[in-house]
């Protein structure tokens, strides 16, 4: 091994080991491999004409430190994990009449992981929580609300979003359908999905530990399996570092298409910070237009 190369190495380690230290190594690794083993794609415009997307990018050089050919961004991230079936690996159908079957097969493998959920020990929310909260909705628009973790009034009752940012997600997407942003479509609690990154409230609402999340994630990776979106709708930080496998701000995240195995996926404001900062409502619904255009175009 040369001077140089073996210079480059240890720095790489040393990086390693103070992303570990701080807690978030394991997840950025995980990160690292989804990207690596995704297949590159060619490069063309998102259909409703976004931005492109330079989050998983790799650097402007044309080959690696290993002298590999590096691909070139594309207007939409593919974020593939190694666990895809193929059946996934094209956009997912749209409309009710081309999902039922989805919507029928996804039932009881929504209703285990329910039962898997309520039964989870794995970490010490389930010490603290008085209910957990696996999701509520269905396949049938292929639409999925993915959020961070359930607070009091979810808790309390089992059940995503029902507290004060719930009821406003509730006006958002009752709003999409009195607008008919995705024409033959009827948006309700009851056709689209909703869920979080986390199945347990974290005490005192606090932000979720990354080893929460590396225990948590893999009950929400099986429900997306099961519910086959053909679009997914990051709300806030937690969810959109997980599902983008990025990291950055809502503001730098949002406005652009992404690409979860075999659905679109957008980012926008937790319904909660638009609570706290009523600006952040007119970006959110320009995002809810967005996800209409992507829904509707392959």
């Amino acid at each position: 091994m040369s001077d140089e190369l073996a210079h480059i190495v240890r720095g790489v380690r040393r990086a390693l080991e103070l992303e570990e230290a701080s807690g978030i190594g394991e997840l950025f690794a995980a990160s690292a491999e989804r990207a690596r083993r995704a297949p590159p794609s060619p490069a063309e415009p998102s259909p409703s004409g976004s931005p492109s997307v330079a989050a998983l990018a790799p650097t402007k050089s044309e080959v690696d430190l290993f002298g590999n050919p590096v691909p070139k961004a594309s207007a939409e991230v593919e974020v593939e994990t190694p666990q895809a079936p193929p059946s996934l690996s094209g956009l997912a159908p749209a409309g009710i009449a081309g999902r039922a079957e989805i919507r029928q097969a996804s039932l009881p493998v929504l209703q285990q992981l329910a039962k898997e959920i309520n039964a989870c020990r794995q970490c010490g929310l389930c010490e603290t929580r008085t209910n957990a909260v696996p999701g509520v909705g269905s396949a049938a628009s292929g639409i999925v609300f993915v959020g961070e973790a359930p607070g009091a009034e979810e808790d309390r009752r089992g059940e995503p979003f029902v507290g004060r940012a719930g009821e406003l997600l509730t006006k958002i997407i009752q709003a999409m359908d009195d607008a008919h942003l995705v024409p033959g479509v009827s948006l309700s609690r009851e056709s689209v999905y909703i869920c979080n990154v986390l199945k347990c409230r974290p005490p005192e609402n606090r932000n979720p530990l990354p080893h929460e999340i590396e225990l948590c994630s893999p009950y929400l990776e099986r429900q997306l399996a099961a519910l086959q979106p053909r679009i997914i709708c990051c709300l806030g930080k937690f969810a959109a570092e997980l599902l983008v496998g990025a990291k950055g701000t809502i503001g730098g995240l949002r406005g652009k298409v992404y690409r979860y195995r075999g659905a679109k996926l957008i980012v926008t404001y937790h319904p909660a910070a638009c609570l706290r900062n009523p600006a952040y409502k007119r970006p959110v619904w320009e995002d809810m237009q967005l996800l209409a255009r992507e829904y509707l175009t392959d």
